[in-house]
């Protein structure tokens, strides 16, 4: 049967079917193209992307955002600001920074924001520091080799530790499993490599 004998339906049948691949790879190529929305969201396909304080920051850090639900991260006890990422992490131009070049690859979705630290006061806003100091006076969770143990809210106020760049962050992991009492003794080893407290006892 040649083609121009073919029934009615079938003819009908093809030019349905040719018309849905048409509208469907049209629709492709316009997702393809998309722009991120008003407020830093995107379509799901969209390439491109351009930080603000706007952003929707779980578009692309869901674990992140998902470590508000769980119990084993301290970011559970700040609920109340899961969306309000700013609140912590409000170096604007430090953020605006690290996103340059960033785009919707779906392999970097679940990204860790790395390169922009939480500033001290952005914690001390809330959590007093004497009241900080008082909870940790008996805990033992710095204590070097020799056993010399050192509050982790009372680190000896020094040019040393002044230029190390330690700050709450360094410690608390907000939005990992990972507590402080098993990152802390990982930031002093950093300078005290050797397991030593003590100033003066490997370089002087």
């Amino acid at each position: 049967m040649t083609r121009g004998n073919e029934p009615a339906w079938r003819k009908l049948a093809l030019a349905v079917v040719g018309c849905c691949l048409a509208a469907g790879l049209a629709a492709c190529a316009a997702a393809g193209d998309a722009e991120p929305s008003e407020g830093g969201g995107s379509d799901a396909n969209a390439s491109s992307f351009s930080w603000s304080a706007e952003s929707d920051c779980g578009a692309c850090h869901e674990n992140d955002v998902a470590s508000f639900e769980d119990p084993a991260c301290a970011a559970s006890s700040h609920a109340d600001l899961e969306s309000q990422c700013l609140t912590c992490h409000n170096d604007e131009p430090g953020l605006q920074e690290a996103h340059e070049g960033v785009s919707f690859d779906s392999k970097k979705r679940r990204a860790t924001l790395k390169k922009t630290e939480v500033p001290e006061d952005a914690c001390l806003g809330c959590h007093d520091a004497d009241e900080l100091k008082a909870a940790t006076a008996d805990s033992a969770v710095l204590t070097d080799d020799e056993g010399t143990v050192v509050n982790p809210h009372d680190v000896p106020a020094n040019a040393d530790h002044e230029g190390a760049g330690i700050s709450c962050s360094s410690c608390h992991k907000v939005h990992t499993a990972e507590g402080a009492a098993q990152t802390a003794p990982t930031v002093c080893k950093n300078c005290h490599h050797h397991g030593v407290y003590e100033c003066g006892t490997c370089h002087t």
